[in-house]
């Protein structure tokens, strides 16, 4: 692997942040934007990146390739959400803060972040794996999630049409056209190709501006955010990537497991945050800190792979 490669790859992948980020600043790019251009991605061309990832002559994966993502998937989380229940207790946070890190460190921007970085540094094939990989973490997200920033439980939150968001039900659809092996036409898979590379670009833009709007006081954080950052960053990486190794699982999969395990916090704890009245000031120090470290975290990451 070309590690020079990934270092410009993540170098290009930040410098359309930083893009985003000064055309909000000068006024370029409207705050509205952010929420318009947010629906657009998850809802349509983000589903596209994923469902054109099952779609080529060499992407295809075998029927007991995509049943071992499944339970990778599975085992993945299983990881995450077992150093989220165990580390805080390690750890003796305050209990206010308790259920921030396990948000934090159990749930990673796989979406707006995790896809343009896969496909940077592994190629299209490794979108179609991170889509299976992520099939669990909505559901999770809006339930254990949810129940970590809020203390309550997870069932409450649960709502069955959170199995129907776009981007669960391309997964979906992607996994089938790989079981069944179906060719699909040179123009369809164009044009899905087409309009799922308009993700990249506009989610990195989202994302610079989306900081431009946080206060510079609030961006840098304390010694709590920043050990949190190296948890999320680097311990979680390096416990999937042991226990991968262990079991034996396929070196390519686990290459784009580790890395997802290693995305910066998800913007949904923002979010969450906000709805449930909880300290988002903190969530979104983690977010800034995190998403920035992660330019130099996750080409290392790609060197010990």
């Amino acid at each position: 692997m070309d590690y020079m490669h990934i270092v410009t790859q993540m170098a290009s992948i930040f410098g359309i942040v930083l893009v985003g980020f000064f055309a909000s600043k000068r006024g370029l790019w409207a705050a509205e934007l952010d929420r318009k251009l947010t629906t657009f991605v998850i809802n349509i061309s983000m589903p596209a990146l994923i469902l054109s990832s099952a779609m080529g002559k060499d992407l295809a994966f075998e029927r007991h390739e995509i049943l071992t993502l499944m339970l990778v998937a599975v085992l993945n989380y299983a990881v995450l959400l077992g150093a989220a229940a165990i580390v805080p207790r390690l750890w003796k946070v305050n209990t206010s803060r308790q259920g921030l890190l396990r948000f934090m460190i159990a749930f990673g921007n796989v979406s707006f972040i995790g896809y343009p970085v896969v496909d940077a540094v592994f190629g299209p094939k490794a979108v179609f794996c991170a889509s299976v990989l992520n099939v669990p973490s909505n559901v999770l997200m809006f339930t254990i999630g949810i129940s970590f920033i809020t203390g309550g439980k997870a069932a409450a939150a649960f709502r069955p049409k959170m199995l129907l968001s776009p981007c669960v039900v391309a997964s979906l659809l992607a996994m089938a056209l790989a079981i069944a092996k179906v060719q699909t036409p040179g123009p369809v898979a164009d044009w899905f190709h087409l309009l799922g590379d308009m993700t990249i670009p506009c989610a990195l833009l989202i994302i610079g501006s989306s900081m431009s709007h946080i206060p510079p006081r609030d961006m840098w954080g304390n010694r709590f955010v920043y050990a949190t950052a190296a948890l999320r960053l680097g311990l979680m990486p390096v416990l999937v990537l042991i226990c991968f190794r262990l079991i034996g699982i396929d070196p390519f999969v686990t290459g784009v497991a580790v890395v997802l395990s290693g995305m910066p916090v998800a913007t949904n704890g923002i979010m969450f945050c906000l709805q449930y009245g909880k300290d988002e000031r903190v969530m979104t120090q983690g977010l800034f800190v995190t998403t920035l470290l992660s330019v130099a975290t996750i080409p290392v990451l790609a060197m010990f792979l």
